[in-house]
């Protein structure tokens, strides 16, 4: 798998934690999608859906929850269908296309789409990063609880799951 560059993390890691420092919900957080709890309910928990055709490159630069092209993110049946298709776990899902916590602006990391969020007041524990390649539609999501492990995030791809390091890398501008 390719690892993101550390020095951009490094670099980038100071924005995405400025969201997580205020003691209000931070302005840039996104509601909950009706529409995606649909799908995360009917897909089976493993199941590899086709990606529709998208232009994932579309939303750099831009929140998860910014309207582009008359959708979000989180709303574009593409990236619903990525992040099913990538996590068997519904519950991961729904934190990964509902959450609605603090984010970065998506970016593009060593060539495929990245998305970083984590839960309100909580995103140095509770954080997820969603990386799809634009060629492929395929995505990796790493996501990390501290509550069920500390040392460990869970990384997600293909309907497979694996251990690694945590806490999961953090993207932004």
């Amino acid at each position: 798998m390719t690892r993101l560059l550390p020095s951009a993390l490094m670099l980038l890691a100071p924005l995405a934690l400025a969201a997580c420092t205020g003691g209000e919900k931070a302005d840039n957080a996104a509601a909950p999608n009706a529409t995606n709890e649909t799908a995360n309910a009917a897909a089976p928990a493993n199941a590899a859906a086709p990606v529709p055709e998208t232009d994932f490159a579309r939303y750099v630069g831009h929140y998860p929850f910014d309207k582009v092209g008359g959708g979000s993110w989180h709303d574009d049946p593409a990236v619903i269908a990525a992040v099913t298709a990538a996590v068997g776990d519904k519950d991961v899902r729904k934190w990964v296309l509902e959450g609605d916590g603090p984010s970065t602006p998506i970016a593009m990391v060593d060539g495929r789409v990245a998305s970083w969020a984590c839960e309100a007041h909580n995103c140095g524990s509770h954080q997820w990063v969603t990386l799809v390649d634009p060629r492929s539609g395929a995505a990796e999501i790493c996501y990390f609880d501290d509550e069920a492990d500390a040392d460990k995030a869970r990384w997600f791809s293909a309907g497979k799951e694996e251990a690694r390091a945590a806490p999961c890398p953090q993207v932004g501008e």
